[in-house]
């Protein structure tokens, strides 16, 4: 046991010298030793590297048993973590970082996984593990299928690529497991004993099947500074019952462009690459997750951006008409650009519902059915463009239980390519507000001008329209059955009948 304090201790001593540029004399040196190998502070601080312990960067070879005795003398010695520097370190079995470690890489700010940094300038791990054939219960059951990285009891992972090497056809993907995956301790009754608190902070996922998962009883969480490209979910969380925190997140299929060589210029790649994630992509998928804050969220060319549902182990007792098991959740400066649905609120915690400030959102808002808690916008702007398959969607669907409301924000349609679009802007069956709000009708030759209506409520839908300035044609709406509509304070623009803004 002294020997392997003291060889752990050498490692700490020399990292922390190495990290203030080595201008310490050897004498020092050896008086600082002393007083470091009795300070816990110091350790705290100080993380050991892996190749100290047999890993050797850029060689191709399996550098698993080197960060496991890493890890292994770390928690001995009451380290930090463990650092890998710049460079490609190789992995065929899944990480586990230890509880309140952290796995460190070189990078200190978000970054792009350029060229240069897929070739050693900065820290990249290679995983190839996680391969796999039933694609469809990676996410129903995510514990049953080998990840790349596995973060325990406040535990983080930071600074680092990710990449899977044998990933090489982006146009058809082959599924793997969670490219990140943070679960808490269970007992034999299955019950947590201690949350897990993850952290995933200035990296990069560069190729992912799907991204991160937050697991049950991941309570305060934090994912930041986090950029990925990925084929099928971006995160997604569940069981989430204390508040957690995802900030300054992109999700684009461009941090992948580096690795598959693909230039900004290529017009035809990009596209495919586009006409990919929009048919299979979702960015942010949120179970149950009691109370947390989104903020800095971006998420371009997606099936789905932003996808609220009930959770994924709970059974109709939690949720139905209730607020356990469902998400609530304050999201501000977020969006999702060129996406089919931008928002899908199929469940949503009826207590205190999901709150929007600053978003744009450049695709369908679907809420459902079953959602009865209320989604709430602010200050947000909305547009959409659609396929011809989708003549007849509408720009907005409000569920006959749900309640979306909108202040201070703008609607824009522009339905190009569809030969006369037959749609509504909202088609409401619960409860629409609309207050201060612009709707902006664009070249009205894409229109059915015969079926559209701005407003349609049907079945037993009740809105109120306050405040409302419009652009291109005057205000429409429509009710059936029992729908209602109130309406007050609307004006048009009457000197621009044909609303046509540059292209």
């Amino acid at each position: 046991m002294v020997a392997r304090r003291s060889r752990a201790h050498s490692c700490l001593i020399s990292h922390f010298l190495y990290s203030f540029g080595e201008i310490f004399t050897s004498d020092f040196a050896f008086s600082l030793s002393l007083s470091l190998l009795f300070s816990a502070s110091v350790f705290a601080q100080t993380f050991l590297n892996i190749a100290d312990f047999g890993g050797v960067v850029n060689d191709g070879a399996p550098d698993d048993d080197a960060l496991r005795k890493a890890f292994e003398e770390a928690l001995q010695v009451h380290a930090a973590g463990v650092f890998l520097p710049a460079g490609n370190w190789h992995f065929e079995q899944s990480i586990f970082v230890p509880r309140g470690m952290t796995l460190k890489g070189s990078y200190t700010r978000p970054h792009v996984a350029e060229k240069e940094d897929l070739e050693g300038a900065g820290t990249t791990i290679e995983c190839y593990v996680g391969k796999i054939s039933d694609a469809e219960n990676i996410e129903k059951n995510p514990w049953e299928f080998p990840s790349c990285v596995y973060l325990q009891g406040s535990s983080t992972l930071e600074g680092v690529n990710i990449v899977y090497p044998e990933q090489t056809d982006p146009l058809h993907p082959m599924p793997y497991a969670w490219t990140i995956f943070c679960n808490s301790a269970y007992d034999a009754n299955q019950e947590p004993t201690e949350a897990a608190r993850c952290a995933v902070i200035n990296s990069t996922l560069v190729n992912s099947y799907a991204g991160i998962f937050m697991a049950w009883a991941s309570n305060d969480h934090l994912i930041r500074g986090v950029n990925m490209a990925v084929f099928k979910k971006g995160i997604v969380l569940d069981g989430v019952t204390s508040l957690g925190v995802i900030e300054n997140v992109n999700i684009h299929n461009q941090y992948s462009w580096a690795f598959y060589q693909v230039k900004a210029s290529d017009a035809e790649k990009t596209a495919a690459f586009a006409k990919r994630d929009l048919e299979n992509l979702t960015g942010i998928e949120i179970h149950r997750a009691d109370w947390g804050w989104l903020s800095n969220i971006f998420v371009i060319y997606a099936k789905m951006g932003f996808v609220f549902s009930k959770s994924l182990s709970a059974d109709s007792s939690q949720w139905e008409m209730g607020t356990r098991a469902l998400p609530s959740l304050d999201l501000v400066n977020v969006g999702c650009d060129l996406c089919d649905v931008a928002i899908q609120a199929d469940y949503v915690n009826s207590g205190i519902g999901v709150n929007f400030t600053n978003g744009n959102f450049l695709g369908r808002v679907l809420v459902g059915d079953d959602s009865y808690g209320s989604i709430r916008f602010t200050n947000s702007f909305f547009s959409f463009g659609i396929a011809a398959k989708d003549s007849l969607a509408d720009q907005f669907q409000i569920g006959r239980h749900a309640t979306l409301q909108m202040t201070n924000s703008e609607v824009l349609t522009f339905p190009a390519g569809v030969p006369l679009w037959r749609g509504s802007i909202f088609r409401n069956r619960g409860i629409l507000q609309l207050n201060n709000t612009i709707l902006a009708v664009t070249d009205t030759n894409w229109f059915d001008m015969g079926q559209f209506v701005h407003l349609k409520s049907e079945e037993n839908g009740i809105a109120t329209v306050q405040n409302i300035v419009g652009r291109g044609v005057d205000f429409r709406f429509k009710t059936t059955e029992k729908g209602r509509i109130r309406a007050s304070g609307i004006e048009f623009d009457t000197a621009n009948r044909q609303y046509n803004p540059p292209k």
